[in-house]
């Protein structure tokens, strides 16, 4: 059975495997961090000295759409189990100075026990995959025409990340790998702090999330209270990214503009009880490729994730990762018929 390599277990990754192992092909998951989720993060509230201790928060993606059929079937499914479920459709619209008003667009959609649930409950599901957490993949190259990870010889490599962590993973003297380490180039991507804030009780007027317009300070407000569907007093703003690349070594040091942001955009007098902030160095990609997906198919190396099918969205990372699994299995199958 040929050898399977998925780097990364965010949710292009998880997808990756899905779509191997509904093939009948095995697969080995490799994922540096302790959990699984990516950018699809969440996290419990501790030691706040708040009621709010133990209140589970997403301080990654905010929130996801389902337009597509192949991902919309997979969020019906999910919501059938009670792992996801529908949170709005409408988020207000501000400038720095205040709510201006009210846009309407498609359902987004989110989990009561915060996104990270989401993919580790679709990991839970992989029938034939190996899932290995704190383990980095080691360099990936080509030797003699065969593809090695960490030194070991594999069949195929799916690299389901953020295009300049997949390059530094990638062996930049190897020429068999030019064209990967090329389209990790094409891409730029935005930093972003997420800060979250506990508040004693909800003194501003009523809302699910807020974009934020040409304010220097934050770009994104969430009612966790209402994403969550307890009405906690938890907001989380995403940082404007030129201000983030500037806390990036520091992210605490950003909290103090961020929270004053968050009072002069709500219109509110009250401090948090408790704040946090999480750095996110590559949270966007500013342009994505129109390409679902990139494959050699000589070496079987490929990428996938949000900078790939044009938009930097959890359906087009799962979208992504989806299509490099079966692109994979197909090339499993054409060299088992040879």
């Amino acid at each position: 059975m040929a050898r399977t390599i998925v780097v990364g277990g965010g949710i292009s990754g998880i997808a990756c495997a899905a779509a191997l192992n509904d093939r009948g092909h095995a697969v080995t998951l490799l994922d540096k961090g302790r959990v699984l989720g990516g950018r699809m993060a969440s996290r419990r509230i501790r030691d706040s000295g708040t009621p709010s201790d133990g209140h589970v928060v997403d301080i990654g993606a905010s929130y996801f759409t389902a337009q597509d059929d192949r991902f919309r079937s997979v969020v019906e499914r999910l919501m059938g189990l009670g792992i996801a479920c529908a949170w709005t459709d409408t988020f207000h619209v501000a400038s720095s100075d205040g709510i201006r008003g009210v846009k309407t667009g498609p359902v987004r959609y989110t989990s009561t026990g915060g996104l990270r649930s989401i993919v580790e409950h679709l990991a839970g599901e992989l029938p034939d995959t190996e899932i290995l957490s704190a383990r980095d993949a080691g360099p990936i190259s080509v030797e003699d025409g065969a593809l090695m990870v960490g030194g070991e010889g594999v069949d195929a490599v799916a690299v389901c990340m953020p295009s300049p962590q997949a390059r530094q993973l990638l062996d930049s003297g190897s020429p068999a790998l030019a064209a990967a380490l090329l389209a990790t180039h094409e891409v730029t991507w935005e930093p972003v702090i997420a800060v979250t804030a506990v508040f004693d009780e909800a003194t501003w007027r009523e809302f699910d999330g807020i974009f934020v317009n040409d304010d220097p300070v934050i770009t994104w407000i969430a009612n966790d209270g209402s994403r969550r569907g307890t009405g906690a007093p938890v907001l989380v703003a995403h940082v404007q990214p030129v201000l983030a690349a500037r806390h990036l070594t520091d992210p605490p040091a950003v909290l103090p503009a961020a929270l004053g942001a968050l009072q002069r955009v709500l219109g509110i007098s009250e401090h948090p009880s408790w704040a946090d902030a999480k750095r996110w160095t590559y949270a966007k990609p500013i342009t994505a490729s129109p390409q679902p997906f990139f494959l050699d198919p000589v070496i079987g190396l490929g990428l996938a994730g949000d900078a790939w099918s044009d938009g930097p969205r959890v359906e087009t990372a799962w979208l992504s990762g989806h299509l490099l699994g079966e692109a994979l299995a197909d090339r499993h199958e054409s060299a088992a018929t040879r």
